[in-house]
């Protein structure tokens, strides 16, 4: 019976090891910084539409619930009663609601792209020296993020003018309710 001990296996140099690692293609990259390039002006211009939409809502929601407290107030000395009263407010309640949303639409925000972090590292050696694929990589990934902040945005901005817009309706329900009420009542007494 023969006990050969098991040969030992030789040490491989590190530098011998062939790991493939996988490289970027430079015109995949090239096109996914294009397309984010190409989404990010695309929120930038939903962002412009929702707040132009939101400024016409609130305009126009201005204009009935200043238009509803002027002649509310004939509504309710005309009438005189606490439902007339009730209706009047509850008629002008919508239009003011209405605006608040809207102009909360409004509210200015910081307009988002590459963060300044990022920005100041360009001049710097640890930049410049990098592969061109990797800038392009590192650009794309502050502007993905970019892009899902300003989405987020435009998410909340978008629930704002839906429920300006109803409240703009059922302020208009109303109020029609308020007029009809009061042309009866012009033409009974």
């Amino acid at each position: 019976m023969n006990l050969a001990l098991p040969r030992p296996v030789p040490a491989i140099p590190s530098e011998a090891v062939n790991v493939i690692e996988p490289q970027p293609n430079p015109e995949t990259v090239e096109a996914l910084l294009d397309t984010t390039w190409r989404l990010t002006e695309a929120e930038a211009a939903r962002t412009d539409a929702l707040d132009r939409k939101a400024a016409t809502v609130a305009s126009f929601a201005s204009v009935l619930a200043t238009l509803t407290a002027t002649l509310g107030v004939r509504f309710v000395e005309r009438l005189d009663t606490w439902w007339a009263l009730a209706i009047f407010i509850v008629g002008l309640v919508p239009f003011v609601a209405s605006v608040g949303l809207a102009i909360s639409a409004l509210m200015p925000r910081e307009y988002l792209t590459l963060g300044m972090a990022y920005i100041r590292r360009l001049p710097t050696w640890s930049e410049i020296l990098k592969q061109p694929e990797q800038v392009r990589g590192d650009a794309m990934r502050g502007l993905v993020e970019a892009i899902a902040v300003e989405r987020n945005t435009n998410r909340a901005k978008v629930r704002s003018i839906r429920w300006s817009l109803r409240l703009l309706f059922t302020g208009l329900v109303l109020i029609t309710v308020e007029a009809a009420t009061l042309g009866v009542n012009e033409v009974t007494s």
